[in-house]
């Protein structure tokens, strides 16, 4: 069955792809079911280099979305960030069509038309158009012209715009997995929805999301996105610097976010760590104070670049809340503290909670997931995503004892094999993906004693019921080896049986005081 109240958020990063999937509340507020993230080869600054191996990870991701919530999904919205991101500028102006009645709605929608008819360079795409302000007569600034009185209004509009290579590559990803590519928003748009308060937005605030290759830069001011960046720069660099130290690349990151800091000055002065090796004697000891001298040099070079964009933008001096640090590297300890230092203002560490439930606020509590979060609720103020609901139906409540007749082996409750979940199979797109729900019988039992007449649903009995002592009852046969089925007994209820008339025709002359088996366990 299709349903539509589910958003589906890609976020594919070049060192890991995050998949999230929620959906709105009463309230307006965003419930996320699930999130997701997996490692990813094949990306670099952004750009996808080897769709297979992109195409092979965001499947794991959307595979386990999958399981969790029982669902197919076919439609998502993604992000994409990096130097092939831009913002560009442009000015126009229409003449008022009534200026004594002063500017109406339909002068701004005749501006609009204008400004929708700009064409982007042929290698690029307009992904937004956003007013930055609106002017009358050349000399009015005014946030709403309506009703302001003038013969000339102008505005400038901050054009996003994107390569156009990069974009299809991310489309033809997703659409090899069976997922239409509804929107793709700019992280840097994106982010900013999932961490900065409604002051921050109007008083002006730089958002700096810090990634694995890609720092993306946004900022705010009077509620409006004045400016975005992309610099090809993140912690993959301070990475490298540390692998110059002889650290295996396998304990770089857990080094550096454990023991490494972004300011040396206050990183302990005599305190080592022991690195190990492929052998105890190549193990060594790494001064602290030393590992965070690497990471200062290069995380300042991030900090200054950072810090020219926000200049390059035009609001350097007018963000009274200076800077909100987000993404997977702001974990790295004290570089809240670098940023504050390089640039003289203000600055914190945001986790994704803006709009979002209370507890999705606890299972999304990284600022490594700012920008799946971001991509999530842009899209959910688009409308939902189309998935298929796999869930098998929920079965009626059965007495176990009271089977149909066609049952030989009615009353046996036989173990069952775990649910299988459905899984994405491999590429080609087109592939029927869909796998049936059904509970499956591990075995049936090899004989069972034939009933005579009507079955007769199992009821107390006071005494015993008598039975041939010869006769035993048929012995089900062990199920089949499954390797997913953990190795724990499985107990079977085996009801009493009535054989009374059985006992009258064939065995009347048989002591009545033997007693029926005893039921068994498997």
């Amino acid at each position: 069955m299709e349903r539509k109240n589910y958003t589906v958020a890609v976020d594919l990063g070049s060192s890991s792809v995050a998949v999230a999937v929620g959906e709105k509340t009463s309230e307006g507020l965003m419930d996320v079911l699930c999130v997701v993230t997996k490692p990813v080869e094949g990306v670099h600054a952004g750009r996808i280099e080897n769709i297979e191996l992109v195409s092979r990870a965001i499947r794991e991701a959307l595979s386990e979305a999958e399981q969790q919530l029982g669902v197919r999904i076919t439609e998502a919205y993604a992000g994409i960030s990096g130097d092939f991101v831009r913002c560009a500028r442009h000015t126009d102006h229409v003449f008022v069509y009534d200026p004594q009645n002063g500017v109406n709605q339909k002068d701004v929608e005749a501006l609009f038309d204008r400004m929708r008819n700009v064409q982007a360079p042929d290698d690029e795409t307009i992904m937004e158009r956003v007013p930055q302000n609106y002017v009358v007569d050349d000399s009015q600034e005014v946030r709403n012209p309506v009703g302001s009185f003038g013969k000339k209004l102008s505005s400038t509009f901050n054009f996003i715009l994107c390569q156009k290579t990069p974009m299809q590559r991310l489309n033809m990803a997703l659409k090899r997995l069976g997922v239409r590519m509804l929107d793709v928003v700019s992280d840097a748009m994106a982010i900013p929805e999932a961490v900065l308060l409604p002051d921050e937005k109007e008083e002006g605030v730089a958002v700096v999301d810090v990634g694995a290759e890609v720092t993306d830069v946004a900022v705010y001011y009077r509620n409006v996105v004045r400016y975005i960046a992309s610099i090809p720069m993140g912690a993959s660099a301070i990475n490298r610097d540390i692998r110059t130290m002889s650290v295996p690349e396998k304990l770089v990151e857990s080094l550096k976010i454990k023991y490494g800091s972004a300011v040396a000055e206050l990183a302990p002065e005599d305190k080592l760590v022991r690195v190990n090796g492929r052998t105890p004697r190549e193990a060594k000891d790494i001064l602290l104070r030393n590992l965070a001298t690497v990471i200062e040099a290069r995380a300042t070079d991030i900090v200054e670049f950072v810090q020219q964009e926000i200049t390059d933008s035009g609001y350097a001096g007018k963000l009274a809340y200076g800077i909100v640090l987000t993404g997977g590297s702001a974990k790295l300890k004290h570089l809240d503290e670098l940023f504050r230092r390089v640039t003289g203002m203000d600055v914190r560490v945001a986790l994704p909670e803006i709009g979002l439930t209370d507890a999705s606020k606890n299972k999304v509590a990284d600022p490594g997931l700012s920008t799946v979060v971001g991509i999530l609720l842009h899209g959910a103020e688009l409308g939902g995503c189309s998935v298929i609901d796999q869930r098998p139906p929920v079965a009626p409540v059965q007495n176990p004892a009271a089977d149909s007749p066609q049952d030989p082996a009615a009353g046996i409750r036989q173990p069952q094999q775990p649910q299988q979940q459905p899984q994405r199979p491999p590429y080609p797109y087109g592939q029927n993906y869909a796998s049936p729900y059904g509970r499956q019988q591990t075995g049936q039992p090899a004989s069972q004693p034939q009933q005579q007449g009507p079955h007769q649903p199992a009821q107390p009995q006071p005494q015993p019921q008598p039975a041939q002592p010869q006769q035993q009852p048929a012995q089900p046969q062990p199920a089949p080896a499954d390797p997913d089925v953990n190795d724990e007994p499985v107990e079977s209820v085996h009801p009493r049986r009535d054989l009374g008339s059985f006992i009258r025709n064939f065995f009347g002359k048989i002591d009545k005081s033997f007693k029926a088996g005893e039921d068994e366990e498997i």
